[in-house]
C-alpha cells in the first residue's frame, strides 16, 4: 500500500514539474517500436508503429545484409510545456537481417497514419512459380 502512495506523489510531482522529473530536462528515449512482419508469394512486409513520426523523420539503411530502421519525431516545443504527460517522448530504433533471395535494391518503404511499411520484393529466383509437366508419349 505505502508502494502506491509513492508511486502517487512521484506522479504528482512529476505533473508538477510539466512532465519532466524534478524540473530537469526531458531525456529522450529509444526504444524498439512494435513490429509485424508477413510473407506472401512477391515480398516480405515489415509492419511497425511509430506513432507521431512524421515521414521526413525516417532514416531507413540496408548495410551488409541488415535493414536498419531509425525513427525521430519532432521534439514538442519548449514555448509551452507539457501541463501533464503520461506518455514518455521517445525514438524509434530497429534492425532486421535481411534472409537469402530479397532484392535489396527494390526495397521500399511507406507511412500513414503512424505505421511504416516496408517492402522487401523476393528476388525472382526466389518466388514460388509453377512447373510445367510435358508428355513424354
Amino acid at each position: 500500500m505505502n508502494e502506491a502512495i509513492a508511486t502517487r506523489e512521484n506522479s504528482n510531482a512529476v505533473r508538477e514539474n510539466n512532465g519532466s522529473s524534478a524540473g530537469r530536462a526531458y531525456a529522450r528515449r529509444t526504444v524498439a517500436p512494435a513490429v509485424d512482419i508477413f510473407e506472401n508469394g512477391d515480398e516480405l512486409l515489415i509492419v511497425a508503429d511509430v506513432p507521431g513520426v512524421a515521414s521526413d523523420g525516417f532514416d531507413l539503411s540496408v548495410e551488409n545484409g541488415t535493414l536498419t530502421v531509425n525513427a525521430r519525431r519532432k521534439r514538442v516545443s519548449d514555448e509551452s510545456p507539457a501541463l501533464a504527460r503520461e506518455y514518455d517522448e521517445v525514438d524509434f530504433a530497429a534492425a532486421f537481417r535481411i534472409p537469402a533471395g530479397i532484392d535489396a535494391a527494390g526495397i521500399g518503404a511507406e507511412t500513414k497514419n503512424g505505421t511504416l511499411v516496408v517492402r522487401l520484393p523476393k528476388a525472382a529466383a526466389a518466388k514460388p512459380r509453377k512447373v510445367a509437366v510435358r508428355s513424354s508419349d
